[in-house]
């Protein structure tokens, strides 16, 4: 059996008149420490409000983590690879799946179970009013789900025994309990109801019908099970409540003696949102309940007393668990049960289900499950699991290459947009990463997490840097964005080549003496647009366009005249009001035209040209998903040549609070090339004297053919593994076209 891979076109270059073809790879291997520790998933991205699952993603017969992190905009998964590492320190972060479906379409919640006991977890995801499942049908290293049931439904009995087919509800804001209630072997669903504090459940019947677990067919069999409710106006648990509205015979739930009172007032009120995890948490065999409420910090444990046919609540923990360290996680706690350090026995991971003030940068505790996956003790160990690894600035991550200590490599600023403190207040901050390697091999260093103390400056919130020599002396000084709009001076007053920073002006002015004011979020960019020797002013903002301040003044002395609020007729915003988070970072491409990338709130990187003698005109989107990077929502881009191979790498933050890496020469380490692109990669590109070939994880070729643009072969060899060296300085100048197959 032969195959054959998709054609890559082979840019040989001396004095090229083209630009070079630009291929970035994530590398998730680029080194960085923190007070003497290695951060090994430092360009992860961050973390926020997540809920985890686990499933087997590459096929090789550990269990992966899939970290679905919801946003203010649009929702985020994280991919973790299990490897042979003991304990929780055992994963590495891939962008491998970023884009296998439906992974990157996932939005409001997601859990992954198994639904019809093939040893590979489905995904659970909510959809309009309900939830749809995506079935597993992966095979090898490739995970590959198809939408199996879009919307499912549920036969809802009335009290009358009559029944009706609808969507099975679970909203938006609710994460439901998928587990097997009733221990028959297929899945069941236990979920608030769309109008009360009352547990449903939903029963599956494809045991019943049909002698196998492979199905999704529910009904209604107890519309308070359990017998408690959970308050409209507190997260208070009431053990013992009557239901006289339940159906005739109710399932796991005796019903009978809990029928006795009027339909209380609180099952007309609609529900605000809680998180339902089912589990055995004390050894029973029936499943017991872990709530976590929308306004509240706290998980509470609620006991069943009854059995797998009659489940009645007879205590609670609302300082759950109360024989160690309670959960507190500053709002809408959600708990996770998987076995993450792969020991045999599940764990209890609490994050946030909230998409915004939650203790955005320790807010995943973990409690290794110290007893057994029967009788379950959980032993807090931290609250900040994988965050710790990571870079994670709470929420947003601006970065800005700078070189802070003069030594000649580019560092990084990132700058945020808060962290979360006590009290919900918010401290924004700058920290630092310091370059400790080398001009082709970067490693960096968090050195501190409030340069400048701007933390304690009472700026505010949002802030985002941006560098330029605004005095004509030579070294770099800094403007200040922040949340408000407006941006702040600072003076480099250095007199060595470690930069020092002195505030200079606060609230900057225009020519006519007006605060610059853009309404929020102010992005600055420097940039001699009009090529006339002095830097002007490019600020992205809320709104999602840019506004132009031409430098009317001196190299000593900048003036700043507005020029357009509508640069190059760039928006991104989708519609009009809505936000668009313009996050703007010029460069030269090889040939040295300007060219533009501008960061999104959607956290798809928009790429713009025809800039150069253009500036009053309307820029071209070259590219409105540029690299197809996407590392989550409110993207803020920046890039410079860290690994020294004459093209630019990127470096990506994002509302999480973390960066991601993506290098432009040949990828080494982990991972390399993604493993969802089938066939090759080909780096450098262009070249001059030889190139490498790396085969993508899974791919199987012998032999490798150089071609003209009429399709003449011109050179042909073996394949010999995974990377494959390809001398070309006996071609010419030009383009060809490189054929792998076998």
């Amino acid at each position: 059996m032969t195959s054959r891979y998709v054609l890559f076109v082979l840019v040989l270059s001396g004095a090229t008149t083209v630009p070079a073809q630009w291929t970035l790879h994530f590398d998730g291997t680029v080194p960085v420490t923190r007070q003497g520790s290695v951060l090994d998933l430092a360009w992860a991205g961050g973390i926020n409000n997540i809920h985890v699952s686990d499933v087997d993603l590459n096929g090789d017969g550990a269990k992966d983590l899939v970290l679905f992190d919801r946003g203010q905009q649009g929702d985020e998964v994280t991919t973790l690879l299990r490897t042979s590492a003991p304990g929780v320190g055992g994963y590495v972060v891939t962008h491998a799946y970023d884009h296998a479906t439906p992974l990157d379409t996932l939005h409001d919640w997601a859990l992954l179970r198994d639904f019809n006991c093939d040893g590979r977890e489905d995904i659970f995801t909510y959809t309009e009013a309900g939830f749809g499942v995506y079935k597993n049908v992966s095979s090898g290293s490739e995970p590959s789900f198809v939408l199996y049931y879009p919307r499912v439904n549920s036969n809802y009995v009335s009290p009358s025994g009559a029944g009706t087919i609808a969507n099975l509800f679970v909203s938006e804001v609710d994460l439901p309990g998928i587990e097997d209630i009733d221990n028959d072997g297929d899945l069941d669903i236990l979920t608030f109801s769309l109008l009360g504090s009352y547990v449903e459940y939903h029963k599956n019947l494809s045991v019943e019908l049909y002698g196998t677990c492979d199905s999704l067919v529910y009904e209604l069999r107890n519309k308070c099970w359990g017998y408690f409710t959970e308050s409209l106006t507190t997260n208070n648990v009431t053990l013992n409540t009557p239901c006289p509205f339940n159906v005739p015979a109710p399932e796991v739930g005796s019903g009978g003696e809990h029928l006795a009172m009027e339909d209380p007032v609180a099952t007309r009120a609609a529900h605000a949102g809680s998180a339902v995890l089912p589990l055995d948490l004390n050894g029973d065999g029936v499943k017991d309940l872990l709530l976590g409420d929308i306004s509240y910090n706290n998980l509470v444990a609620i006991y069943n007393g009854g059995t797998v046919d009659d489940a009645i609540m007879v205590a609670k923990d609302s300082l759950f668990p109360v024989y160690d360290q309670p959960v507190d996680l500053t709002i809408y706690p959600c708990g996770s049960y998987e076995d993450v350090d792969a020991d045999g026995t599940r764990d209890l991971l609490v994050g946030s289900a909230a998409t915004s003030l939650a203790h955005n940068f320790e807010s995943v505790c973990y409690y290794p499950n110290t007893g057994t996956e029967a009788s379950p003790v959980f032993d807090r160990q931290q609250t900040n699991l994988f965050q710790d690894r990571m870079i994670e600035l709470g929420e947003g991550a601006y970065p800005v290459p700078f070189d802070v200590d003069g030594d000649g490599l580019m560092d990084l600023l990132v700058a945020n947009y808060g962290y979360s403190t006590s009290g919900l207040a918010y401290s924004s901050q700058m920290a630092v990463l310091r370059n400790t390697g080398s001009a082709t091999e970067p490693s960096f260093e968090q050195i501190t997490d409030d340069y400048m103390d701007l933390g304690t400056s009472g700026l505010g919130l949002g802030m985002y840097p941006a560098f330029g020599d605004l005095d004509g002396d030579g070294d770099q000084d800094l403007y200040l964005g922040d949340l408000q709009g407006v941006l702040h001076f600072y003076r480099n007053v250095a007199t060595g080549p470690a930069a020092a920073f002195q505030l200079e002006q606060l609230s900057i002015t225009d020519v006519s003496g007006a605060v610059i004011d853009v309404g929020q979020l102010a992005t600055p960019s420097f940039e001699d647009l009009d090529e006339d020797g002095l830097l002007d002013l490019v600020i992205g903002e809320r709104n999602g366009n840019l506004n132009h301040y031409r430098n009317t003044g001196t190299t000593t002395t900048p003036i700043w005249t507005l020029i357009t609020d509508s640069l190059g007729a760039v928006n991104n915003a989708t519609q009009v009001g809505s936000s668009g988070n313009s996050v703007p970072f010029f460069f030269r491409n090889d040939l040295g035209v300007r060219e533009l990338l501008v960061g999104t709130a959607s956290g798809w990187i928009h790429h713009y040209g025809n800039i150069e003698g253009n500036i009053s005109g309307i820029w071209s989107l070259l590219d409105g998903r540029f690299q197809d990077v996407h590392d989550g929502e409110k993207s803020a881009p920046c890039v410079h040549d860290f690994t020294g191979d004459g093209v630019l790498d990127m470096v990506v933050g994002n509302y999480r609070g973390g960066l991601s890496f993506w290098r432009s020469d040949a990828f080494i380490g982990f991972n390399h090339p993604p493993s969802n692109e089938r066939g090759f990669t080909l780096a450098p590109n262009p070249a001059n004297e030889q190139i490498e070939l790396w085969l993508t994880m899974g791919s199987v070729v012998s032999y490798w053919v150089i071609q003209n643009s009429m399709g003449q072969a011109l050179n042909r060899g073996p394949v010999l593994g995974e990377r494959t060296v390809i001398p070309v300085d006996d071609l010419a100048e030009g383009h060809y076209l490189v054929e792998a197959g076998g």
